[in-house]
């Protein structure tokens, strides 16, 4: 019998937060809540406990990665039971939340509990019972709508008065107990002399890569060097200075000493992606802590950017077929098309990677892209013969018809089994045999069984295989015959067939395909 898992759920948002770095006082009082009713319900008790925590992380989306976590052992038929101290913990998204509880657990045979609420999905049944559920977590989501609200409108306010709310400080400066920048000084200099090699006309590569020789500590190291909760992707095992980070700090309107605030906003109450806003909708108070360069510097430093920029912007408003696709296979940085050639930017601020440091041609990706879709065609399409084809069917479909029987034969066999067993267990309770021989030919009828369990689990997995094997074939078909005859090679099909294309430190390049069958292919 499969073990029973029964999931403890935990989340706090960074608005709840009471003020202590680590663990809150809260996750620890929903914890203390849960172990407490599971002790208190016999039929939990058999049950393995498994802790998930989303520690500063809101309940109006669920991109999380401890609820990710959990819902992908949902999806695994894995968890049995999950409960949360009321819904609001589980998420405040009143149609996401419905439809777990609703649709998807029920469906799973989860049984959910929110503590606090009352709510148990094995007891709440009547359609009156889960409605009053389903109002109390609507007004959860109103509720989060309306504090997600609020919080910004406090935020724009304290912004107007020259408070710096946003939650880590801009290189160069330090946040204080008052919530106003002060330079930092170690880093401030580092700010102070990058403004001052831009003025003197020394390219933003240059920099860069001056900087990452000499070793100095760049935004996302110093955070991380400091202990700052601070998330964020970086290259490679190391952060290092690039073009990027020192255009951001030259274009930064901070550093001239104004408070800026609302340059971007959520896409929705919740959401992690941000838009941008308007440039007049910006909140910006000038003077309001020290400035690391003068507003001269700053504007000298701006102007001589767009004259050097001017020149890409024809080349960016035609969309590449390789767009987003192109990485470098050292560094995992991506690389994007520069007046129609790839090279990896890291090659021209570092060493550190050993990143291929010449361009290739974007014609000369294509053609090897566009060459091996054309074999796939061949391979799929255009040169299958068809009576092969039709015979590597039926074979297929015989080795699973096989599978079945074999299947069927095993599960009868245990049964069998099963059947002996209490056989001899009925017999020695009426006398027939001895308690050393019952033990005796339970053991042999044991061993039996178990061997039998191992080949059925095996041919169940012979079966699954075959079955998803002749699935991504019907699939490769119907995708292959869609873009037949490959005559030129264009951006859906790029979107379908590849999932990247990495240039290796030697100058070559691997394509990753999207489907399986496809990546053997291009090994060949």
């Amino acid at each position: 019998m499969a073990e029973k898992i029964a999931a403890l759920y935990l989340r706090l948002s960074d608005e709840d937060r009471d003020g202590n770095l680590d663990e809150s006082n809260s996750i620890s009082a929903q914890r203390e809540l849960l172990k407490s009713y599971v002790e208190g319900q016999k039929e939990l008790a058999e049950y393995r406990l498994m802790e998930f925590c989303d520690d500063g992380y809101s309940g109006t989306n669920f991109e999380r990665p401890q609820i990710q976590n959990l819902l992908a052992l949902v999806k695994q038929r894995a968890i049995s039971c999950i409960l949360v101290k009321d819904l609001s913990r589980f998420g405040r998204n009143y149609i996401e939340v419905g439809n777990y509880l609703e649709q998807v657990f029920p469906f799973l045979g989860i049984r959910f509990i929110a503590v606090n609420d009352g709510y148990d999905s094995n007891i709440c049944g009547t359609d009156s019972e889960f409605m009053d559920t389903a109002f109390k977590n609507l007004a959860y989501d109103l509720y989060s709508k309306d504090l997600s609200e609020k919080i910004i409108s406090v935020r724009r306010i304290k912004a107007g008065q020259g408070q710096f709310v946003t939650a880590f400080a801009p290189y160069g400066y330090q946040k204080t107990k008052e919530k106003k920048l002060a330079v930092d000084s170690e880093t401030g200099p580092i700010v102070r002399r990058i403004f001052e090699m831009a003025a003197e006309g020394i390219p933003k590569t240059h920099i860069a890569r001056r900087l990452n020789q000499e070793g100095v500590p760049n935004p996302v190291t110093l955070r991380k060097e400091r202990g700052e909760r601070f998330y964020r992707k970086q290259v490679g095992e190391k952060s290092v200075w690039s073009c990027s980070t020192i255009s951001h700090i030259l274009k930064d309107q901070r550093y001239v000493g104004d408070a800026v605030y609302g340059k971007v906003k959520p896409a929705s109450v919740g959401s992690r992606k941000d838009v941008a806003v308007p440039r007049d909708e910006w909140i910006v108070v000038p003077d309001s802590h020290e400035p690391l360069v003068s507003r001269e510097m700053f504007e000298k430093v701006n102007g001589m950017v767009k004259r050097y920029s001017g020149y890409t912007k024809k080349e960016t408003s035609e969309l590449s077929v390789f767009e987003g696709k192109i990485y470098c296979g050292s560094c995992n940085h991506r690389i994007t098309r520069n007046h129609g050639r790839y090279r990896c930017s890291m090659s021209r601020v570092t060493g550190e990677y050993g990143c291929y440091d010449k361009s290739i041609r974007e014609k000369d990706i294509e053609e090897v892209v566009f060459h091996m879709l054309q074999r796939l065609g061949e391979m799929y399409g255009e040169g299958r013969d068809k009576g092969e084809t039709d015979k590597e069917e039926q074979e297929g479909r015989e080795r699973i018809r096989q599978a079945k029987q074999e299947l069927s034969q095993c599960e009868t066999e245990i049964m069998r089994i099963r059947g002996r067993k209490h056989g001899k267990y009925q017999e020695y309770k009426n006398g027939g045999i001895s308690r050393e021989q019952f033990i005796e030919a339970k053991k042999e009828l044991d061993g039996k069984e178990e061997r039998l369990a191992a080949e059925r689990e095996k041919i169940e997995r012979e079966l699954c295989e075959g079955k998803r094997k002749e699935e991504r074939s019907r699939a490769g078909d119907r995708v292959i015959q869609r873009f037949l005859p490959f005559e030129s090679l264009t951006r859906e099909m790029v979107e379908t067939f590849v999932h990247k294309v990495v240039i290796l430190r030697d100058g070559s390049v691997r394509i990753e395909w999207n489907f399986e069958d496809f990546c053997r292919l291009s090994e060949i």
